[in-house]
């Protein structure tokens, strides 16, 4: 786009990305065109990257999945890595700067809905962002039960109080379940999310303690501290007369 100028500089342009070229130069004067320079070295014009395409995300626990298909090709460089980005922000790449077709995002907040836009990446630089992900939301099991109180029920029952986690990690709890240490008790109310539960099939003189578990769509959450220890009696034997009769 230069031809004719006295600039030591030229600009070519109507090149073919992918393609080697070699230049060589003529002069001019008044008294005509000078001889064909040699060539210059090798040089293969190449643009950057097109947008990456099926941009798709999966949730996790505090992270997402998210997978997508490399652009058309444009005859250029080789892509040399891809890089996603979350909206809104604070999500880590763990694979950016890679060419894998997968990567795994972290650092994401439970409960808070996520989506995802992709670039790629090449010697010639970084190309525009993709179209953004479909939305989701991480979520992660809930955290312990808490205050958790045994009383003496009927007859080799006991009944287990709780409050619900203050950790719910995202998403609603979908039940309790409580658990007799010894072990031998049946939680009647076992996935429900009732916040008292009757354990019946104890040994009546045994000492026991309960701990609670949560439950909700991720699974379930860890054991909460033990309750108070409890001993169930047969009510006939707690009402029996001082002297036997």
């Amino acid at each position: 786009i230069n031809a004719g100028s006295t600039a030591l500089t030229h600009s070519i342009t109507g090149l073919k990305n992918g393609t080697a070229y070699t230049f060589s130069i003529q002069a001019t004067n008044d008294s005509g065109i000078g001889p064909t320079s040699s060539p210059s070295n090798r040089v293969t014009p190449i643009d950057i990257p097109g947008i990456p395409v099926n941009v798709t995300a999966t949730a996790g626990n505090a992270q997402a999945t998210v997978s997508f298909s490399a652009p058309d090709p444009d005859e250029g460089s080789i892509i040399t890595g891809y890089t996603v980005t979350s909206s809104p922000s604070g999500g880590t790449d763990s694979n950016a700067g890679s060419a894998v077709l997968t990567h795994t995002i972290t650092s994401l907040k439970n409960g808070t809905a996520y989506t995802f836009s992709v670039k790629a990446t090449k010697s010639a630089g970084t190309g525009p962002a993709s179209t953004p992900s479909n939305p989701v939301t991480p979520i992660g099991v809930p955290g312990a039960p808490f205050n958790v109180t045994a009383t003496t029920g009927r007859y080799s029952q006991a009944l287990v109080s709780f409050f619900s986690p203050e950790i719910v990690d995202g998403s609603t709890i979908t039940g309790y379940t409580v658990t007799s240490n010894p072990s031998g008790g049946k939680d009647v109310n076992a996935g429900s999310t009732e916040l008292t539960h009757i354990i019946v099939g104890l040994v009546n003189g045994t000492v026991y303690t309960f701990s609670v578990q949560a439950e909700n769509i991720a699974g379930t959450g860890p054991a909460s501290s033990p309750s108070n220890s409890m001993t169930p009696a047969h009510p006939e034997k707690n009402n029996r007369p001082s002297n036997g009769r």
